[in-house]
């Protein structure tokens, strides 16, 4: 199987010329690109968002929960040509990337796992989805399944306003009912859940201007 190969990034987030395989990157922590993009839609006329969970199977956060797509950046790659690609490979749509609300830079360390370093610059997006996300292809080496979670129930569990949230699950199990707690979630010390879905509230509430993670 060939190497997974990233650019590698100084402190500032910008390429330095040098490649990196992906265990070599994660093992001593070198900076390295990714894209992250979270799904938002109205369901019942409330503001809606999905999120996936992580296969069990990865090393990295195993069985949490995160945006509806994240994945690395290749060699050579941006959020332009990484983005569709992405959520073409996870989820199984085709989205353009002119469809993607840019909403700023988030810089990412992991360590929670011994041995693993993941020290990232992630592009973050929204993808405005009218109607919902439709039937999902989930890649399964990726992806287990996805949840829904209302906007206002998200805040209010990231808030610490309450101790859990009922979700729905997407796929697969369409329509199944799952409480999920902040523990669920991939660990940050940044607040970035939250942070993510008081922007989702801004865009829904019809501010679209200056939204910035």
């Amino acid at each position: 199987m060939a190497l997974e190969m990233f650019d590698t990034l100084d402190c500032a987030g910008r390429k330095t010329g040098a490649v990196i395989d992906r265990d070599e990157a994660h093992r001593t922590g070198v900076w390295h690109g990714a894209f992250h993009c979270l799904m938002v839609y109205e369901h019942h006329r409330k503001p809606c968002v999905l999120f996936q969970k992580r296969s069990t199977a990865k090393r990295i956060a195993p069985g949490k929960f995160d945006v509806s797509v994240g994945g690395h950046y290749a060699a050579g790659e941006n959020a332009e040509i990484a983005g569709p690609r992405e959520i073409k490979e996870e989820l199984g749509l085709d989205v353009p990337f002119s469809s993607l609300v840019r909403v700023g830079r988030r810089v990412f360390a992991y360590c929670f796992t011994p041995g693993i370093i993941e020290q990232e610059f992630q592009d973050i997006f929204l993808y405005p989805c009218v109607g919902g996300p439709g039937d999902l292809a989930l890649q399964a080496e990726e992806v287990d399944a996805v949840i829904e979670l209302e906007v206002d129930a998200g805040i209010s569990l990231f808030s610490g306003a309450a101790p859990s949230a009922t979700a729905m699950v997407v796929s697969p199990g369409k329509g199944e009912a799952v409480v999920i707690t902040a523990d669920d979630f991939v660990p940050c010390i940044d607040n970035y859940y939250l942070k993510l879905l008081l922007l989702v509230r801004r865009y829904f509430n019809g501010e679209r201007e200056l939204l910035v993670i």
